[in-house]
């Protein structure tokens, strides 16, 4: 992952002035002494109150290719994004290779799961351009090559974030949090468990 742009227009931000914490988590709102810290872990220079207009990524998940090895050595990589969610929206603009996206509308009651694969066959519903808004956990992973296709087991991606991403938006769901937003039904639990984070 690489940040290639950060939008030097700085804005109000719109969002709470305490930092995101996973679905299960009390926010700091409850706790009447929070203050934030300027010397915390937040990118030097970050101002609760300003966010920045807009920001952009790339990145890049990557599959086993069945075991082949990649092109400066090495099989492996990483062929999921563990569920995640940020305050701000997200432009999401793929570059190349094939994936599932599972949306996670934590803002609705009840939680409605959504999926849809992110790709280049357009004619069969594959999206190259799609737009997740904040509050939303999202999840992917790699999907294998099929047959006929020339490229390797990957997801090559931009993300524009809007207003700019920061570390204090964003939080991972724990096990906790997902057994909460799909109401116990452990068959959905089962499904998307593996998409969680492990806590360390």
């Amino acid at each position: 992952m690489a940040e290639t742009d950060r939008n030097t227009l700085e804005i109000p931000s719109p969002f709470p002035l305490y930092p995101a914490t996973t679905f299960s988590n009390t926010t700091p709102a409850a706790d009447p002494n929070y203050e934030f810290d300027p010397n915390s872990y937040y990118r030097p220079g970050f101002d609760p109150k300003l966010r920045n207009a807009s920001t952009t990524i790339y990145y890049l998940l990557t599959g086993t290719n069945g075991g082949k090895e990649r092109p400066g050595g090495g099989g492996g990589g990483s062929p999921k994004g563990y569920l995640h969610r940020n305050r701000g929206r997200i432009i999401h603009t793929l570059h190349r290779g094939r994936g599932r996206y599972v949306i996670l509308h934590a803002d609705e009651t009840p939680c409605r799961v959504e999926s849809f694969v992110v790709g280049k066959n357009v004619e069969k519903g594959e999206k190259v351009q799609w737009i997740v808004e904040g509050g939303k956990y999202k999840g992917t992973f790699v999907l294998p090559v099929e047959d006929g296709e020339d490229d390797d087991e990957m997801i090559f991606i931009s993300e524009t974030t809007v207003p700019g991403w920061e570390v204090f938006d964003h939080d991972f769901l724990d096990r906790k949090g997902l057994e909460m937003l799909m109401e116990g039904d452990a068959e959905k639990i089962r499904q998307l468990e593996w998409l969680v984070k492990e806590e360390e």
